[in-house]
């Protein structure tokens, strides 16, 4: 059983965004509780951890983003739920997996459903990463790398927790991992969407402040891909 929260202040909205969840078709096996208040959210995530929240960012007491930084994005994966577009740079820091618009629901959140759906069977079925090194197999949590180099004929991965040299071909990790959030942002780099903080003109920044070389032929495809990985933030 798959279990998401929608917390909303307005009480209209989270029982139609729950009724609409519960009535997708991409949406199996799952219970949607709603909170009128983010207090009783994290209360209630204590005792049983939710798979998934639907967070209207605009709230009193506690706002989306103070409730986002208290869950936190491990486990748990956010969806912000708000009209006010001007509010999606200053989110992303807290790494959001989607965001849909409330003029918009009908439009945007089938989508964003299917896509949620399918990386919660990622997450529940495992998601270790093989990589070949001169001691023998090793295994990486896709959500753990951060990003991965090539110089000469080894194959660096940076991962949260420390590095290792490796053997193979940066082309063949990028179409293997290409139903991920990797991008390649230069010749010799592989990044993981979901580490990147900034994309300037020719580096992008990752949320540990390590600069990674940003080809100008690749610019454009780079912020495109970003932009999709956080459900088509502008």
């Amino acid at each position: 059983m798959i279990k998401i929260a929608v917390c909303d202040d307005e009480t209209e909205v989270a029982a139609r965004l729950r009724g609409k969840i519960l009535s997708d078709p991409a949406a199996l096996d799952i219970e949607v509780a709603t909170f009128g208040a983010g207090s009783a959210l994290l209360e209630a995530h204590k005792a049983q951890s939710f798979d998934a929240v639907f967070l209207d960012i605009d709230m009193p007491e506690l706002d989306g983003f103070e409730i986002a930084e208290a869950i936190g994005g491990e486990k748990t994966l956010i969806v912000f739920v708000t009209d006010h577009d001007e509010l999606v740079y200053s989110s992303l820091r807290f790494r959001p997996f989607r965001f849909v618009r409330k003029s918009h629901l009908d439009s945007e959140l089938p989508e964003v459903l299917a896509a949620l759906m399918k990386e919660l069977s990622r997450l529940r079925a495992g998601r270790k990463f093989p990589f070949r090194t001169l001691n023998g197999e090793i295994f990486f949590d896709i959500a753990d790398i951060q990003y991965i180099e090539i110089y000469g004929h080894t194959l660096r991965v940076h991962a949260v927790g420390g590095s290792v040299e490796c053997s193979g071909s940066l082309s063949e990790l990028e179409n293997r991992l290409a139903g991920f959030d990797f991008v390649r942002t230069h010749k010799s780099y592989l990044v993981n969407c979901r580490y990147i903080y900034a994309i300037e003109s020719r580096q992008v920044i990752l949320d540990d402040k390590t600069a990674v070389p940003l080809s100008r032929y690749k610019a454009d495809t780079v912020r495109e891909k970003f932009k999709r990985s956080f459900g088509g933030a502008p």
